[in-house]
């Protein structure tokens, strides 16, 4: 059974929904069922308030805060300042709270911005696109005298966008127009103010002024909140941010290197060790394994098919699971112990404490800490605090 990912539980809410494995689960304000497996999936649209989008095998819909379904089947919905994004028929248009177009325009692809929405019109559905558009927050269409042809996902109100006339890269800003002007041969999203970006000489790192932090001299550059790794002819450099720029903290040689976090991750010659933001060698390991960051100060080591988290300056090492990923909602663990026929799951918090044990099919937290757990057809709902967790409901999961 899928992990049980949890969508939305708001206090203030005419309903709770919930994404199980068996499908959405859509409660109301008592807990009783109003619907289990109808949809996929459910979840709050955006900026408007007790709406929300639920995916069904035709498609998505929109549903009401008492879970009513409301309007039309479409292919894709998603919500931003200029209105709720509908996608029918492979053409993008805007409705209003009401579900009611906007206006009669439609676009190959609408794409959301801190105020308003890039718009993308061709001469037909499979082209080119031709021409840029801005959308304020009524909806109005106003033309911008540039040609797009891919877009990147926007962070920090830019979005790598590649000129439909150069084939180069550039970012578009908050009302659809050329923040930073088309120059590179390609460019990544911003973390903290800076990007990856590259030139024909090589990749490096941008301001948001478009200015070269890091000339564009290496084969990689990744960047995370605390560093930007870099690759040069088998060459590792890690430099740490810091108020008046990039810092070289280390260089290796014949080294693979990847970011977790607040630290970075060094391979080399069958050994692994983990360094912090000074460079100062906390953690050392023989062999390979998979690592991504864990909760604060920890990081979670995959080897041979199990898992452990590890303190990074306490030493300390939780038990091993057969799966262990942080909640992306909340701070707690979500671990997994193989049966003999399936994957039961639990939760365990930052001072690798069981908070619940590893018993169910599926389990969940949203980020006011509310678990959902199911075993069989039994549903539970936990409160966690304090290192434990207090049931608050539980029913079966048949509809009423």
């Amino acid at each position: 059974m899928a992990l049980l990912v949890l969508a939305c539980l708001a206090a203030d809410a005419e309903i709770y929904c919930l994404n199980t494995a068996g499908g959405a689960l859509i409660l109301d304000e008592e807990y009783f069922i109003v619907s289990l497996g109808e949809y996929e999936r459910v979840y709050p649209l955006g900026p408007y308030d007790n709406m929300y989008a639920a995916e069904t095998d035709g498609g998505w819909t929109v549903l009401n805060e008492y879970g009513e379904r409301k309007g039309e089947t479409y292919q894709k919905i998603s919500a931003c300042d200029a209105g709720i994004i509908v996608m029918k028929d492979q053409k993008y248009r805007l409705l209003d709270e009401n579900l009611a177009y906007k206006s009669n325009k439609q676009y190959m692809l609408i794409v959301p911005l801190s105020v308003g929405a890039l718009a993308l019109k061709g001469q037909s559905w499979d082209s080119i696109p031709d021409r840029a558009y801005y959308l304020d927050s009524d909806g109005t269409e106003y033309i911008r005298d540039i040609r797009l042809m891919f877009t990147g996902e926007e962070a920090e109100g830019l979005i790598p966008a590649c000129d439909g006339d150069t084939g180069l890269w550039g970012y578009i800003g908050s009302e659809a127009v050329w923040e930073i002007a088309p120059s590179l041969y390609s460019a990544g999203s911003f973390v903290h103010g800076i990007a990856p970006a590259s030139a024909l000489s090589g990749m490096g790192a941008i301001n948001v002024r478009g200015e070269w932090i890091l000339h564009p001299l290496f084969t990689d550059v990744r960047v995370n909140e605390s560093f930007v790794l870099c690759r040069e002819l088998g060459a590792l450099y890690v430099y740490r941010r810091d108020e008046s720029g990039l810092i070289l903290i280390s260089a290796f040689e014949r080294a693979e290197g990847e970011l977790a976090g607040d630290y970075y991750v060094v391979r080399s010659e069958g050994e692994i060790e983990i360094y912090d933001a000074y460079g100062t060698l906390m953690l050392s390991a023989e062999g390979d394994a998979v690592i991504y960051p864990g909760l604060e100060s920890q990081l979670v080591f995959e080897r041979d098919g199990r898992c452990a988290a590890v303190g990074i300056e306490t030493s300390n090492v939780s038990d091993a699971y057969d799966s262990l990923k942080v909640s992306a909602e909340y701070d707690i663990y979500l671990c997994g112990s193989r049966t003999e026929n399936a994957m039961r799951y639990g939760l365990m918090d930052g001072s690798f404490v069981q908070v619940l044990p590893a018993i169910y099919d599926s389990i969940s937290v949203n980020s006011e800490g509310i678990a959902a757990a199911q075993i069989g057809e039994r549903i539970e709902l936990y409160a966690i605090s304090n290192g434990g967790a207090r049931l608050v409901a539980s029913f079966e999961a048949e509809t009423k």
